[in-house]
């Protein structure tokens, strides 16, 4: 019976985890994820999923009531002084939703881990930090040394991945945009009566976009009581020795935030204002991973692993449930422990081709060809 270990319970370990399970295989699983998967570990930008992706996940089983996604009806977007500028449709086709991280996070580890449903229940370990991949042997070693065995073994341990290491080409970087991704979210129990707040009251799955100096600022809304939101910002720093430095801070972003968007009388500026600097969450890669093998003998890398997005581009969340699902075909119930190697090798060559041109897409007007 072929052993699956995957390194990484994020998004894109969990979403593995669970294809396999959901395709009927008669696999064990074993996650291996560094963190305790709290919330600080799993939050992030609001994910905005199409509706391909969106059925995926239905097909898998994913409970909406805990993932609770939210259908992008209609953007309203406004000016700095919060003038109403355009309402338009959204996205096409059809069925684009927006899901706040913890909250997918949250769905997919409970269908992974559920003691009923199709397919065996995935094992979590967390806190177990991995230190060495053997893609030949099949081995994973963690930090304490103990050491596992996999047929095979899925990296999907994100932006600073270990197991992109025990690839040989993969130790490459080009330099990102100067530019700092934030997130935040603002309790307004005690702001009832702003004007924000009263249009998601009314409309509770409304997206609305707010326009600064060369900003935009996007507000969500995915349960009562709560807003959030994304924006991404350049910033400027100096190159040191160690490389690009730069003081950033939740403090000196918000008061970013402030001058970029909270023009005065502003409801948005209040709404800012009310933001505290522990629900204020931000991330700056100025520099990019190169990724240039996803697969090797037993090992085969997933989702940032394998192609690092940028946390403000939009498609690393559905590159890594597609890649998932597309994983799962290609490890059908049927093959041998011996043909594993050939078969993550075949996955490798479709996707590394759709990432290719999406990321020509995103990256167009500042990566070199």
């Amino acid at each position: 019976m072929p052993h699956i270990i995957i390194v990484g319970g994020g998004l894109a370990g969990l979403a593995s985890a669970l294809s396999l399970r959901r395709a009927g295989h008669t696999v064990q699983y074993k996650v291996f994820e560094a963190s305790q998967l709290g919330f600080r570990d799993t939050e992030g930008t609001i994910a905005q999923i199409g509706p391909k992706v969106n059925d995926i996940l239905t097909r898998w089983g994913v409970d909406a009531a805990v993932s609770r996604p939210v259908l992008i009806k209609e953007v309203s977007e406004f000016g700095q002084d919060g003038t109403l500028r355009d309402t338009y449709e959204g996205p096409k086709p059809p069925g684009w939703s927006y899901y706040q991280r913890t909250k997918l996070h949250e769905a997919l580890l409970q269908s992974a881990t559920a003691p009923t449903g199709s397919g065996h229940p995935v094992q979590i370990f967390s806190g177990m930090k991995i230190s060495v991949i053997d893609p030949d042997a099949g081995l994973v070693t963690s930090q304490e040394g103990q050491t596992y065995h996999g047929d095979a073994i899925i990296g999907a341990d994100g932006w600073h991945s270990i197991s992109r290491k025990a690839l040989p080409l993969n130790d490459t970087t080009v330099p990102a945009p100067a530019k700092v991704t934030i997130h935040l979210y603002v309790d307004i129990s005690e702001h009832e009566q702003n004007q924000i707040v009263e249009r998601f009251r009314l409309q509770p799955e409304r997206y609305e976009k707010w326009c600064g100096a060369n900003a935009e600022l996007k507000l969500y809304s995915v349960e009562p009581g709560t807003i959030l939101m994304d924006t991404t910002l350049s910033v400027q720093g100096t190159i040191g020795k160690s490389g690009f430095q730069l003081d950033l801070s939740e403090e000196s972003l918000k008061e970013e935030l402030l001058s970029v968007f909270g023009c005065v009388d502003s409801p948005l500026r209040d709404l800012l204002n009310a933001a505290k600097y522990e629900n204020i969450q931000f991330w700056f890669y100025p520099i990019l991973p190169h990724v240039e093998e996803w697969a090797f003998r037993r090992l085969v890398l997933i989702g940032d692993a394998a192609h690092p997005f940028l946390p403000f581009e939009p498609p690393g969340t559905s590159q890594s449930i597609t890649g998932a699902d597309a994983l799962a075909e290609e490890l059908r119930s049927d093959v041998q422990v011996d043909d594993i190697p050939e078969h993550l090798a075949a996955w490798v060559i479709p996707r590394k081709e759709r990432v290719k041109t999406i990321l020509g897409m995103e990256r167009n007007d500042w990566l070199p060809t």
